[in-house]
């Protein structure tokens, strides 16, 4: 079963094979970068998954094959983020996304391979297990635009990662590349070029062998447990949050994106 868009759509893509069900993020002229449409678009999407009681496993991948997802389409942020109720609103929709990734009752599979930044990586991070070609490269340039990443998507991160490594990569706005991304916890498993596919239906199959409510249990589990650990201070969080979206910091940052210069922030 595919579910299509129509064909110059952004929107992603589910295709439900047997036991595994596969999203696409499906804007490759952007390096699957996702407009406000297909990030409002995943939740719905997902929702085939929950009602298909073959899946057992669902994998998330990007169209063309060289591409994860690049983030939010910042191009649009003038139009859809145009002032602090907006982008909350924006923030919320990818919120949403992560957590429809994250709360699917069988096990996610990031297949990644080039970009995996900002909010691609918070996609990639709601997975369950992330398998990555050498290709791929991996940031939160969240701190260049004057943004605070989600504090929900960064639960997710110190999920994965220690605080420090989370701190340098949301401090420094940098990319990380396979060998770091797999030493600090970022990613499960690296695969050579061109093996990915392979790899990808070779743990499928795994998976797939394995008792569905042994998984289910699993995952719900240790989910849980990880949320109590990580989002004691989440009031906090979302209102330092707040204060970003408030911020001149955030208008420039975006001005300077889309002049192709470099920001100047002043705190305010």
């Amino acid at each position: 079963m595919t579910i299509k868009e129509s064909s110059n759509s952004t929107n992603p893509l589910l295709n439900i094979n047997g036991q595994v069900a596969q999203l696409t993020l499906n804007a490759p002229e952007r390096k699957n970068a996702l407009p406000l449409a297909a990030w409002q678009r995943i939740p719905e999407i997902l929702e085939q998954v929950r009602c298909e009681p073959s899946v057992r496993i669902c994998v998330v991948k990007g169209a063309g094959g060289n591409n994860f997802c690049a983030g939010a389409d910042i191009y649009e942020f003038e139009a859809v983020r145009s002032s602090p109720d907006a982008a909350k609103h924006y923030d919320d929709i990818n919120v949403a996304a992560f957590k429809a990734i994250k709360s699917l009752p069988v096990p996610v599979v990031a297949a990644i391979e080039g970009p995996c930044l900002g909010g691609g990586l918070g996609i990639a991070l709601a997975c369950d297990i992330r398998i990555a070609a050498r290709s791929a490269f991996f940031g939160i340039p969240a701190a260049k635009l004057g943004l605070a990443y989600p504090p929900e998507a960064l639960g997710d991160l110190l999920s994965a990662v220690p605080p420090a490594d989370a701190k340098q990569l949301l401090f420094t706005g940098e990319r990380i590349f396979t060998d770091k991304a797999l030493n600090i916890g970022l990613i499960n498993e690296i695969v050579e070029e061109g093996q990915l596919d392979q790899r990808i239906e070779e743990l499928c199959k795994t998976i797939c062998a394995n008792a569905p409510l042994s998984l289910r249990a699993a995952k719900q589990a240790i989910n849980q447990l990880s949320d109590q650990a990580n989002h004691t201070e989440m009031n906090t969080a979302l209102e330092n949050a707040q204060t970003c979206i408030d911020s001149e910091d955030y208008r420039e940052g975006c001005r300077a994106f889309l002049e192709k210069r470099p920001p100047v922030f002043k705190g305010c």
